[in-house]
């Protein structure tokens, strides 16, 4: 399974954890919750086989936080909302309630995990869509990363996983209906990349462009030229009598040669006709 890993950090925006923040630094306060949710990321990464793509760390636009990891794959995309949460939940339609330790009694859970997940499932649609990346439906999924929680669920509006059942999910995500091409997976994921790690893109108009700006300028035309030189306008050449030196007698003697060569050749080859 590939992993697309954006440059950015998911930050928590509440004020507590700016005291929390510094003491981590120095305690190991919130890393056993943190290993939970990288081991339980870790168990999908090998349990999807190497047509699926996840992306983790992808920025939300116009603010510090990081959509949670998104699967891609032939059977679309699922968005894990991945919670550190411990307690007693109870869970119906699209309303989140918490059990309080000191009454015993059912309160509005803050914040809602599950409009949480749906809302984060719509920003990722919406921006795929204002980029124009034709996508399927995102399907947000409510996953535990801790086992100490307990729910109980009535028609809930997302799926809700326990790490219990993280083997289960990724046995359905495997076996359900294939949406998405070959193609399709690797333009989304070239999207995701590129949204993850802007920087690395190269501007258009600046170097190459992508379709190969030698295959768009126009053949460049090349001239040769003949080298000029003047010819004389009157060859003076001396006769072949006077370039030979032979005297009268010379010439008479040379004809008489010539004539005799020629008698020769006609004999032979009338006699090999005859003959042969």
């Amino acid at each position: 399974m590939k992993l697309i890993q954006g440059n950015s950090k998911p930050v928590k925006n509440d004020g507590m954890q700016k005291v929390i923040g510094p003491l981590q630094k120095l305690l190991p306060i919130g890393k056993k919750g943190e290993q939970a949710e990288e081991d339980l990321i870790t168990r999908l990464l090998r349990g999807l086989d190497n047509r699926f793509v996840m992306v983790r760390n992808l920025p939300l636009d116009g603010t510090n936080e990081c959509f949670p990891p998104i699967v891609l794959g032939p059977t679309g995309l699922v968005l894990l909302n991945v919670s550190l949460v411990q307690g007693v939940f109870r869970a119906r339609d699209d309303t989140w309630w918490e059990l309080s330790k000191a009454t015993q009694r059912y309160n509005p859970g803050r914040p809602n995990l599950i409009k949480e997940s749906l809302e984060y499932a719509q920003k990722l649609s919406d921006l795929l869509t204002k980029r124009e990346k034709s996508h399927p439906e995102v399907v947000p999924v409510l996953l535990f990363a801790n086992s100490g929680v307990h729910i109980e669920s009535t028609n809930p509006a997302i799926r809700i996983v326990l790490v219990d059942g993280v083997e289960t999910l990724i046995s359905n995500i495997l076996m359900s209906e294939e949406v998405l091409t070959p193609n399709e997976i690797n333009y989304l994921a070239d999207a995701f990349e590129f949204m993850g790690n802007p920087e690395k893109a190269i501007p258009m108009g600046e170097g190459e462009d992508f379709f190969g700006r030698d295959l768009l300028e126009p053949e460049k035309k090349f001239s040769f030229s003949m080298p000029k030189f003047k010819l004389p306008a009157k060859f003076s050449l001396a006769a072949m009598e006077e370039k030979m030196k032979f005297s009268p007698r010379q010439w008479l003697i040379l004809e008489v040669l010539m004539i005799f060569v020629i008698l020769i050749l006609i004999i032979a080859i009338i006699y090999v006709l005859v003959v042969y």
